[in-house]
Parts: structure tokens; sequence; C-alpha cells
């Protein structure tokens, strides 16, 4: 008897559609005879089967490459028989997938975290070593021995703990870990050994904070940051150690050149530059003024405030703001840089006529003088509403008392002076001395007092003129 063998569906109807339409190509014919595998295959990669059912999901892809070769061969019928086998290990490993979601639940968190921290990146070995478990763990699922598929899983999701910890170190701290190998490595540790321990230090800390807390990490960070400058400053240090022990630089260049930045901004900042008793002074008395100067900011900003709720409205404040900037470069622009110092305290101007002096112990002006007066009679003029306070200071060299009269002299004669050239009513213009009760530089020096003896012209509640 003669077997009659019945095609399959799948076949039949590439065997039609290749009589229907010769020639056909045979990318066409792929097309049709995979179009339900490749189905398959998306969900099987929606469910991450590779992951989940590593066995089944392999044995599919070894089935569907022996497909494509049968079709390259022109063999459809044997195509077709390795494409069921496939189909058949795809949904194996659909239905083995659903068991592993719900067994390896625990696992694959702990997975998910360690991705998050991008551990095949920062820790390779370790992201391989859980990898390695938790395959173990998804085969002996899917050989149906649950037992030592769930204690293998435990042992992954140690594996992945372990490296997602890791790998946050690593993100965190790991270029201040870099730094300090290579200081290492040069003997860094030789020639600023306490500065380099500190770095250590820092990234100990940010460690043990990442060990109680790993996924707070604002506080590591900061470590990590002060650690990678430790570092940097450590091998700064090490190169001037080393110059200066071979001679390349000798001790006294040294200083001098680290007292230079802060002589420069001292001076910037009107505080002294005395560095006769080293830099502690100097320091502390730039920071001081460099606070006046936040403070100063501050007021100008709580002005600005009040500008905004006085005038209703932003743009209002924007244009008055610029008004007083640009009276503020105005006034500036009067006085040569050796003759006046123009400054803004709150709602005040302040002409500092650091280019005014006078004899000593005397209250005259000197004639050489009279055209700084007139350059701040111009700068009055700006602010024709405004009352106008001169304020006279000395030094701290003399008795208390003397002092406080000769300001007051001083501050009065230019008071008659302004009210004489200038028109003013008396009412308007009035004088104070202050002695040696507000020194805005160092008494120690002699370029410290003559900065404290001064005269003040403040320009009170200066508002402008329209320009």
């Amino acid at each position: 008897m003669i077997a009659i063998l019945r095609p399959t569906t799948r076949f039949l109807s590439i065997l039609c559609l290749a009589l229907v339409m010769l020639p056909v190509h045979a990318q066409d014919i792929r097309t049709t005879l995979f179009k339900n595998t490749d189905a398959l295959v998306q969900q099987a990669k929606s469910a991450r089967a590779e992951l989940l059912s590593p066995k089944n999901f392999a044995a599919a892809q070894d089935a569907y490459k022996e497909a494509e070769k049968h079709v390259a061969a022109g063999r459809a019928d044997r195509a077709e028989k390795s494409l069921a086998i496939a189909d058949q290990n795809l949904r194996d490993a659909l239905e083995a997938s659903k068991l592993a979601e719900v067994t390896f639940e625990r696992t694959l968190k702990a997975r998910a975290a360690t991705e998050v921290a991008n551990a095949a990146k920062y820790e390779p070995e370790l992201w391989s070593k859980a990898e390695d478990q938790f395959n173990d763990a998804a085969r002996r699922l899917e050989g149906g021995n649950v037992d030592k598929a769930q204690a293998s899983a435990k042992k992954a999701s140690g594996y992945y703990d372990e490296a997602e910890l890791a790998a946050i170190k690593t993100a965190v701290v790991g270029p201040a870990r870099q730094l300090i190998a290579q200081a290492e490595n040069d003997k860094v540790d030789r020639s600023a050994p306490k500065t380099l321990q500190s770095a250590k230090d820092l990234v100990a800390k940010a460690e043990a904070d990442l060990d109680r807390d790993r996924y707070s990490t604002a506080g590591p960070q900061m470590s990590a940051a002060e650690a990678e400058y430790q570092a940097k400053h450590a091998m700064y240090l090490a190169n001037q150690v080393t110059a200066l022990n071979k001679n390349k630089i000798s001790g006294e260049d040294l200083i001098l050149e680290w007292e230079k930045p802060l002589r420069d901004v001292a001076g910037a900042l009107g505080a002294s530059t005395d560095m006769t008793q080293g830099y502690a002074k100097p320091g502390a008395e730039a920071l001081r003024r460099a606070q006046d100067v936040t403070a100063s900011n501050a007021e100008m900003a709580a002005r600005i405030s009040e500008l905004e709720v006085a005038l209703g409205g932003t743009e209002l404040v924007v244009e008055e703001t610029e008004r007083m900037q640009r009276q503020l470069a105005e006034v500036e622009a009067l006085f040569q840089p050796g003759q006046a110092r123009v400054l803004r305290e709150g709602n005040d101007l302040i002409i500092r006529l650091i280019g005014l002096s006078f004899p000593v112990g005397d209250a005259v002006i000197q004639t050489q003088y009279f055209s700084i007066l007139t350059q701040v009679q111009k700068a009055i003029g700006i602010f024709p509403n405004s009352p106008i306070v001169v304020e006279g200071h000395t030094d701290s060299q003399g008795a208390d008392q003397p002092n406080m009269v000769l300001s007051q002299e001083r501050a009065s004669a230019v008071r008659e002076y302004l009210i004489a050239n200038l028109g003013l009513p008396a009412s308007r213009v009035s004088a104070i001395g202050y002695g040696k009760t507000r020194p805005i530089a160092s008494e120690e020096t002699a370029e410290g007092r003559a900065q404290n003896r001064r005269i003040d012209v403040v320009i009170k509640n200066a508002r402008a003129r329209a320009l």
C-alpha cells in the first residue's frame, strides 16, 4: 500500500504562492514562512524569555537558524519542520517565563536595581557573576527543580545586591579613587602625606555613608568631590616640595608666590596688604571686606524688592534699577581713579575722596584739591533732592577727643566749601566727625592708616533726576 502524505497548511500556502507568483523571490517565501514564528519571537523577547527561560529560548534559536538554512537551500518543507520545533520551544519559553516571574520576583527586583546602578559598566565582573548564578536558577526551574532554582536565585540576589552597591560606590567615588591611586603611584605621600590622607579619609567616609544608605548619594558625592580636590592638591603640593628640595625654587620665592594672590585680592577690596606678620590678619580683613560687599549686595536686593512693591511691576523695577546703575556710572565717570571711589550702600551713594588730604593736624582745604570738590559738586547735581552728609574720619594715631574734633573740623570745611560754591541751602548739607571709630583698613600699616584718614560725601536716599 502506498502511503499518502498530507502536507501541512503552512507548506500548502507556500506551494500555492510559488505556483501562482512564479517566478517568486526567495525573500517573499521566507517572509510568509516565518511570519508566525517571528511573532512568537517578539512575544518571547517581550516576556524576557532569553533571561527567564534560557534553555527553551536557546533551543528555539537553534531551530530558527536551521529553518533559515533550509530556506536558503530551497527546502521550504524542511524549513517548515524546523520552524514548528522553534514555535513549540518559544511557547514553552513563554510558559516558563510566566512561572519564573513569580518564582524569582525578589531576585528580579534586585537585578533591576543593579541595572539602574549600571553595574555592567562599573562592576562588570560582579555583574557577570550575578548573571551566571541567575542563569543557573532559570535553567533549574525549566528542568522542574524548584527548590534548587530558588536556592540559586537567592545566591543571585546576594550577588546582585553586592554588584549594585559596588557600582554605586564606583560611580560616586571612582574618580577620586583613580586620583588617589595616581598620587600613590607618583609617591605623593612622601611629600604631602597629610593632604593625601585627607583625600583617602573622605573617600572612606563616602563609602561608609553609602554602606548605611546606598540611595542617599548627595552627602557622599560632596565628600567625593572634596576628596578629588584634596588628591589634586596633594599632587600640587608634592610638586612644590620636590622643586624646593631640588633647589629649583627657594623657600622665599615660594612664599612670595603664594602671598601675591592674597595681596591682590586684599588690595582690590581695600584691605591691608601688610604681610610682615604673615597672611592671617590681611586674610581676615579681606574676608571681612568681602562679607561687607555681600551684605551691600543683599541691601541692594532688598531695595529692589522695595521698589518692586512701590512701583507695582517688574518692568518698572528693571527700569529704575537700570537708571540707578546709569547714575552710578555717571558719578564714577566724573572722577579720575586716584581722586575718589564711588560706592553704594542701600539707598545711599558714597563718594570716598581718596585723593583729598589735609596737612597733619589741620582742617584747611588746599587749593590743589579744589578740582576734586568741583567734581563732587557735579555729582551732587545729579541728585537734586537728596540730603548730603559730609563725614570726617581719622586714623587711630593720637588721643580720641582731638581726633574727633579734627574729623569734625575737616568735615565742616568741606561742607562750607560745597555750600559756598554750589549755592546749596545750608539745611541740605550736614557734617559729622567720627574720629577713629569707623576704620576701613588696618591700623597696623601706614597704607591702612592713610585709607582711614578720609572724607566721605554721602548722598542720602540717592534718587537721581531722569537722564
